[in-house]
């Protein structure tokens, strides 16, 4: 198969859950042998610098070139050829002229797209063979925490070929919410993992991502609580200059960079934080924890139930009802509620202080971990395209028809302008 993943995310570096299982779903149908093709920002503001994004890609042993087109450099990464467009207004375009060159049978396009521009994009240049990858439920066209709700963003949705979902969660959330079917695909984003670590004698209990969506009151509430506990934040995508100026402030916050793989990281952490105050659509750093025996405090929010597989602790937060939009903000600001600490602490203390506590949950998660993702198939996403028919495209209306029609709007804009 030809396969196109036109997203409004980077592809490199992957920090965040949405990029990387996108970025190790195309990877494994590159090895497959499928002839893949991404086109993404080169960087994550879609900034026409490109230095720092170069660096990265260096790092990371790829070499973008001059692609031929304004804008865009290409460069190759473990089978996948990637269109880094460093405009966004090349974005919407780049997509067409790929597709056009490429004639993918199937173009993927991730929900993390405000305005839908990449999915409006997708249409035109591939109708009828759009695939729909739902990840960020925030960034989705419909429900109750939709960052932009649109009924002709939802009406795009519905004109994909297929919906995949990437947790129950997502998949009962757009059935509820849009009355919109997907299946469920759990993406195979895990290595395997080394035996379990001696996580009880590691240094950090450790938070990723810490912003106010993530749940940042509560590790910063923790380390204060908790002055002779070391604790590690590690700031991605959400993370904001004011935000990491109030993790610097805490003596006991180490500040660590983010990371392609956790597991350098989950190697000296002792237990993860994820206090998630908005619907999470699962939680793939969750499972990575687990695999290595260190427990999580979870949330219980959206799909991270889904991720802890049954095991403790899933505690109350006070979810996020309201967004303001900010001047030079890229994401609406959380209206972030009081929280109430006591039952994070509590299971924090336990964890900490009962080392035959921590062994228990420690072994229960590894175990749990390593049954789920034993019964993930990796070849889920191939097949379901394998399976997956095009989607009927109306055809257009005749000459005569499309004339009538142009007259007929023409003459509800005159009479709308007459009455105005």
């Amino acid at each position: 198969m030809r396969i196109l993943l036109a997203q409004n995310l980077i592809h490199l570096p992957s920090h965040g859950g949405a990029n990387k299982s996108n970025r190790l779903l195309m990877e494994h149908l590159a090895a497959r042998g499928h002839e893949v093709h991404v086109v993404a920002p080169l960087s994550g503001a879609l900034s026409t610098g490109t230095s720092s994004a170069l660096d990265d890609l260096a790092a990371r042993g790829a070499s973008p070139v001059p692609s031929g087109d304004p804008g865009v450099l290409t460069y190759r990464h473990r089978g996948v050829r990637v269109h880094a467009v460093t405009d966004p207004a090349l974005l919407p375009g780049h997509i067409a002229r790929v597709a056009g060159r490429l004639a993918p049978d199937w173009t993927l396009v991730p929900s993390d797209d405000p305005g839908l521009v990449v999915l409006g994009a997708a249409l035109r240049a591939a109708p009828g063979r759009v695939v729909y990858l739902v990840h960020t439920l925030q960034q989705l066209p419909f429900g109750p925490g939709a960052f932009y709700p649109s009924a002709a963003g939802t009406r795009m949705v519905r004109r994909a070929a297929g919906v995949i979902a990437v947790s129950r969660a997502a998949r009962d959330y757009c059935l509820r919410h849009a009355g919109l079917r997907s299946t469920v695909i759990y993406p195979h984003v895990y290595d395997e993992p080394p035996a379990p670590s001696s996580a009880a004698t590691a240094p950090y209990v450790t938070m990723i991502n810490p912003c106010g969506y993530k749940g940042l009151p509560i590790l910063l509430g923790l380390a204060d609580a908790c002055p002779g506990v070391a604790f590690q934040a590690v700031p991605t995508w959400g993370t904001t200059d004011a935000e990491r100026a109030e993790l610097a402030r805490r003596p006991n916050i180490r500040l660590t960079p983010p990371a392609d793989d956790l597991g350098g990281i989950l190697a000296g952490t002792r237990a993860l934080l994820m206090p998630s105050l908005w619907d999470e659509t699962f939680g793939y750093a969750c499972v990575e924890a687990m695999l290595r025996g260190v427990p999580v405090l979870a949330a219980d929010v959206g799909g991270l139930a889904e991720a802890k597989r049954g095991v403790p602790y899933l505690l109350p937060v006070t979810p996020i009802e309201r967004y303001e939009a900010a001047a030079g903000q890229a994401r609406p600001v959380p209206v972030v509620p009081a929280q109430d600490l006591a039952p994070w602490l509590a299971a924090l203390r336990r964890l900490l202080d009962d080392p035959a506590h921590h062994a228990d949950l420690a072994a229960r998660s590894a175990g749990a971990a390593r049954a789920f993702v034993r019964g993930l198939d990796r070849d889920a996403l191939e097949a379901y395209l394998t399976a997956l028919a095009p989607a009927r495209v109306p055809a257009p209306p005749p000459p005569h028809r499309r004339a009538a029609l142009a007259r007929l709007a023409a003459a509800r804009a005159a009479t709308k302008g007459a009455a105005t």
